[in-house]
């Protein structure tokens, strides 16, 4: 979590850093994307944990914060995406679409690090899939705008 309003003065890679944090580099695991794997680099010394930061390391959060149910992280009972609620509901279909659009929309604007989501689309991978691509367009803390893919949302049960 941030540390506090972010100081004018404060710009460049050592405010992404500090602001939008940094972290282990994760890769989808899967060709469906569901679960991530820790990258390694290699260096001279041997094998050694690829890093992200700044913006990457925000959408990188966002992604994982799709593939983790609400309440299962006991350090941070709010991390996660609720959208599989959606589901029991019996919804039609458009209106679950938009349910769906609004749990990852409830996902993304809670985390502290962004400051306003702009836009937010899904996008259905394969027609009649029942899988969409999410699409954000964030404002973060620092005031910089983030465009990403940060997942993938399915209907499937």
């Amino acid at each position: 979590m941030p540390p506090g309003p972010v100081p004018a003065r404060e710009a460049g890679a050592d405010a992404e850093r500090r602001w939008l944090g940094h972290g282990v580099a994760l890769r989808p695991s899967s060709p469906d994307g569901i679960g991530h794997d820790i990258v390694f680099t290699e260096s001279t010394g041997g094998r050694d944990l690829a890093r992200v930061e700044g913006g990457e390391n925000l959408a990188q959060d966002l992604a994982v914060a799709l593939l983790t149910a609400p309440g299962t992280d006991p350090f941070h009972l709010r991390f996660g995406f609720d959208g599989l609620q959606v589901l029991t509901q019996g919804l039609t279909p458009p209106m679950a679409l938009e349910m769906l659009r609004l749990s990852v929309l409830r996902t993304v604007s809670v985390d502290t690090r962004v400051a306003e989501v702009l836009d937010l689309t899904l996008t259905e991978t394969v027609a009649g899939s029942r899988r969409w691509e999410v699409n954000v367009v964030l404002r973060t803390v620092l005031g910089d705008v983030l465009r990403s893919t940060i997942g993938e949302v399915a209907a499937d049960g």
